[in-house]
């Protein structure tokens, strides 16, 4: 039997709806300059093309799904507006646009390979990249909304209001080193080291119809870090990157070590050692982007000015590096 929608009603789909894309060019080469370690450079084009998600063009009385910029009712709802040769408007400019949904990522990657000989093997990665656009992508890191296809960030045309500009994983710097040496003695040395930029920093603001978080004071990603107005409770709450519109640069090293006994050929006795982050680094990874907020007052317009509390904790760490710890294992293997 069709049981059909449970509790729900269905979403009206555009005319023409089409599926969503993304365009990616690469190139690169490898070239091994001495025996074993090879050295190559890429680099790498990627954007959006077609995206679906949901809008309203009634303040979210209702909605549809479309393709932002390019479904049909986006065409029949918005007419571009029209000027004279002075630049005044004589036409054109009725109804919401939504614009389209984009995102660009541009990078160069250079890498290093050697192969395990002579007791050593490692890869190494450095990449210098640039991600800006309006759209992240299915998952939404500045308000951790997980709804693919259907987020907040198209539903209004209001809702698009300086969001264009460097995404929540736009790093420009990241290096990356894994490697391993073998003693003489069968003892075995690994360690893997990471060094990236920041994410960027917004300042997020109540929306007159959607609440709190769902807009943006400034162009995204370039609010700059505050000191603090006050610091959280239990937190040592020391932020590396005021007064620049990034996180702080993190670095982080763990080291692996183990040694083989082996008792015949099937039979080993594995004594084994993990050290995560031997710098015992602990800067933030990401801090609070709450610029404002809501007061809940109740015969206040929530458009009213007054009605926006400034967030004491706005800048502050919310999540932080992993203190350094160490694990110790035996793994016996028949």
């Amino acid at each position: 039997a069709d049981l059909g929608n449970l509790g729900s009603s269905h979403t009206p789909v555009d005319h023409g709806l089409k599926p969503q894309t993304v365009n990616e060019l690469r190139a690169g080469f490898e070239y091994e300059i001495v025996r074993d370690l090879a050295l190559g450079f890429a680099g790498i084009y990627r954007a959006q093309g077609s995206v679906i998600e949901d809008g309203s063009f009634n303040d979210g009385q209702s909605y549809f799904l479309f393709n932002p910029g390019e479904s049909a009712t986006n065409a029949i709802s918005c007419t571009p507006p029209v000027f004279d040769a002075m630049g005044n408007q004589i036409g054109g400019g009725a109804g919401q646009c939504f614009g389209r949904a984009r995102r660009y990522y541009r990078a160069f990657e250079f890498t290093a390979t050697k192969r395990f000989t002579n007791n050593v093997q490692f890869i190494a990665s450095y990449v210098y990249s640039s991600l800006i656009g309006n759209y992240e992508g299915l998952y939404r890191n500045d308000t951790g909304q997980s709804d693919p296809n259907i987020t907040s960030l198209f539903d209004l045309v209001s809702l698009l209001n300086n969001t264009y500009g460097r995404l929540p994983n736009d790093r420009p710097h990241q290096l990356k080193f894994d490697g391993t040496y073998r003693f003489p003695f069968d003892l075995m040395l690994g360690g893997s080291f990471r060094a990236q930029s920041g994410i960027p920093f917004n300042q997020l603001t109540p929306h007159a119809i959607y609440g709190n978080n769902e807009g943006f004071g400034l162009p995204r990603g370039t609010a700059i870090v505050p000191s603090l107005a006050a610091t959280p409770v239990g937190f040592a709450n020391t932020v590396n990157s005021i007064g620049s519109n990034r996180t702080p640069t993190t670095v982080n090293l763990d080291l692996n070590v183990y040694y083989p006994i082996k008792f015949s050929e099937g039979l080993e006795l594995r004594l084994q050692m993990d050290w995560f982050n031997v710098f015992n680094s602990q800067r933030a990874i990401r801090l609070d982007e709450t610029y404002q907020i809501n007061s809940g007052i109740a015969g206040i317009p929530i458009n009213d000015p007054s009605n926006k509390l400034p967030n004491p904790f706005y800048g502050a760490g919310t999540i932080f590096q992993f203190p350094s710890s160490i694990r110790l294992g035996v793994k016996f293997s028949f």
